[in-house]
């Protein structure tokens, strides 16, 4: 099957500016102008602009085990709505994805599905409890070289010093929630793992991850670490970057990492080069959960759905330029999660490919089970989102036919 895309504005790592793409199969195989082959399929995207398929590497699918808030198709759904190509899917599921079992059956039944690319993340810890490691070795082996314990931190210092061993021996990564909720009213919370960790991998030579970082002290830590060529890095959702703290007045907004004060939103911005990659951390929850009273109700909001509209409002609101952003949501994560041939708009690489409107609003639909969802409007809308050179979603679809 030969694809050509024509006349859309590429923004990517490799290729900028109005060009034509020629697909074959599921691999781009030219990039020029005014591309004369003979094809299968031609896709008009004057007017449209042409990024890499979105890699949002923290994810929570919910399956197995609380498909009454997400299963894997609603939310392999909602990803390629939201102009999401790869999936990175964390382990806090139940049973927890820390064995072989577990993480090939997501594996396995994102394949049936057929829609985004899936990579499960391994629990760092049996039952994500913080005690015993998983069999790293045996993991990474088997193609699973990402490990988490998210959701919950892993307080036991010997346990990531052996995490991080382990990692760096067999060419893993570490992506460690940081938080120690005796310190929960202070910006400690986040940043006393963080530093620790920092330690630990400059010691081991090893690279840590930092899950969505939220404060002052946390960007201070990780521009420590970059200036000392500690092998660091870091994501941030896109929701801190887009709403504030609203105290306990409204479980919608109730999210882990907190959402930061005004003050602390403008340091995260004013610090953005230290961030090395946006992430939605898409938390579905059902909304008779998200009803309840702020204290009982669980943390988290939806972001598939809205990962393109939502990076782009942050452009907008920034001025940041979209070719920043986009680098940080394509390029980056492929770069540091070692994955082959995705995240670029470039000749040898996959088809995985994002097509959207900068001149329309997000649509307002949520394929998610997840509603829990506070944004009303947001700039940019994704018209079609291509994996592996299969189209997934066309804006003129109905789910159905997803």
């Amino acid at each position: 099957m030969r694809v050509l895309i024509k006349n859309g504005d590429i923004i990517s790592h490799s290729t900028s500016g109005k060009k034509d793409i020629l697909i074959e199969d599921n691999i781009i195989v030219d990039i020029a102008k005014n591309i004369k082959d003979d094809v299968d399929k031609i896709i008009d995207a004057e007017g449209l602009t042409i990024i890499p398929g979105i890699i949002d590497m923290h994810v929570h699918l919910r399956e197995p085990g609380f498909e009454y808030k997400e299963t894997i198709e609603s939310g392999l759904k909602a990803a390629v709505h939201g102009g999401v190509t790869t999936v990175g899917v964390m382990p806090n599921t139940s049973p927890a994805m820390d064995s072989l079992t577990t993480l090939q059956f997501v594996v396995e039944k994102s394949k049936r599905v057929n829609l985004a690319k899936v990579m499960p993340i391994s629990a760092i810890t049996k039952e994500r409890k913080g005690k015993d490691l998983v069999n790293i070795e045996e993991h990474i082996k088997n193609g699973f070289k990402f490990f988490s314990d998210d959701g919950s931190p892993v307080y036991d210092s010997e346990i990531m010093f052996k995490a991080l061993k382990e990692t760096k021996k067999y060419d893993g990564i570490v992506i460690d929630h940081c938080e120690d909720s005796r310190f929960g009213n202070t910006p400690l919370f986040e940043s006393l793992n963080i530093a620790r960790n920092i330690e630990i991998a400059k010691y081991l030579d090893a690279h840590i991850h930092i899950a969505h970082i939220s404060t002052k002290n946390s960007i201070d830590l990780l521009k420590y670490a970059k200036s000392n060529k500690i092998k660091a890095t870091c994501e941030i959702t896109f929701h801190h970057l887009l709403l504030e703290n609203h105290g306990k007045s409204n479980p919608i907004y109730k999210i882990n990492p907190p959402l930061p004060d005004k003050n602390t939103q403008k340091y995260l911005i004013d610090n953005f080069e230290y961030i090395d990659i946006i992430i939605s951390d898409h938390a579905p929850h059902s909304m008779e959960e998200k009803s309840r009273d702020y204290n009982q109700a669980p943390p988290g909001i939806s972001g598939l759905d809205i990962f393109f509209p939502a990076i782009y409002t942050v452009s907008r609101k920034y001025n940041i330029p979209l070719s920043d952003i986009v680098e940080k949501v394509t390029y980056n994560p492929a770069k540091i999660f070692n994955l082959e041939k995705v995240g670029d708009i470039k000749t040898g690489y996959f088809a995985d490919i994002t097509i959207v409107d900068l001149n329309s609003k997000w649509d307002g639909k949520i394929y998610s089970k997840g509603k829990n969802m506070p944004y009303k409007e947001l700039e940019g809308k994704v018209v079609m989102t291509i994996v592996n050179g299969e189209i997934k979603y066309d804006e003129r679809m109905n789910e159905n036919e997803m």
